[in-house]
């Protein structure tokens, strides 16, 4: 079957009103629920907690992906491995601010790197509950500001493919200030509040571009 595009202004069969919160969707999830700068801000907002608390709770963990090293939901341990914001009713506990991903699902998003920027497109095999019936991406995703979203999402996805690019070619301490100062610029130093987040990314972004690419 061929793949159908969506954009953010139009309909898709994504939403089901038999859900009843099976959570089947946050178990098996291990590290691939990937917390994007945007991501780690709406649960430190929402919860009341720093980068390092979060990581100290076994709320969120590190992974590695193409060498770079990136945040990620921890799941609980065991064979009924879940993600650890799954409540015992089997619905998200952080549901208002929960990561983009689990927004997006079961959505993804095909990237065009000559625009640099991306169409959505329904995960056929993502969800298993029958019935699904259409609803306008943008409400679905229900992101404030969408336009400018999908830009920073873009802007974040390019940047950390760069990344990944430039780091085989690095010695290994190299590699590793290269990781930390990704960790620290986008992670650990914390967003002003007061202030509009994407404006900030965007500034954040052009100097860490600047490491990637000295004058």
């Amino acid at each position: 079957m061929e793949t159908r595009y969506y954009t953010g202004s139009d309909m898709a069969r994504v939403y089901c009103e038999k859900c009843n919160g099976c959570g089947d969707c946050c178990h098996g999830m291990t590290d691939t629920i990937h917390l994007d700068p945007l991501d780690l801000v709406s649960l430190e907002n929402g919860l009341g907690k720093s980068f390092a608390d979060l990581m100290q709770s076994g709320r969120i963990a590190l992974h590695e992906e193409e060498g770079m090293i990136l945040p990620h939901l921890k799941m609980t341990d065991g064979a009924d491995a879940r993600c650890t914001f799954l409540g015992a009713d089997g619905r998200c506990t952080i549901h208002p601010f929960r990561p983009g991903l689990c927004r997006l699902f079961p959505l993804g998003r095909d990237y065009d790197a000559d625009s640099r920027t991306f169409r959505y497109f329904v995960v056929e095999s993502g969800c298993d509950m029958p019935g699904r019936v259409k609803v306008k991406i943008s409400r679905w995703l229900g992101v404030p500001e969408l336009k400018k979203y999908e830009a920073y999402v873009s802007s974040w996805h390019y940047f950390c493919k760069d990344v990944k690019a430039q780091l085989p070619g690095l010695e290994t301490e190299s590699r590793r200030s290269l990781d930390l100062f990704v960790l620290k610029v986008f992670y650990e130093t914390p967003f002003d509040r007061e202030r509009d987040f994407y404006d900030q990314f965007a500034l954040r972004l052009k100097e860490a571009r600047t490491v990637l690419q000295p004058s």
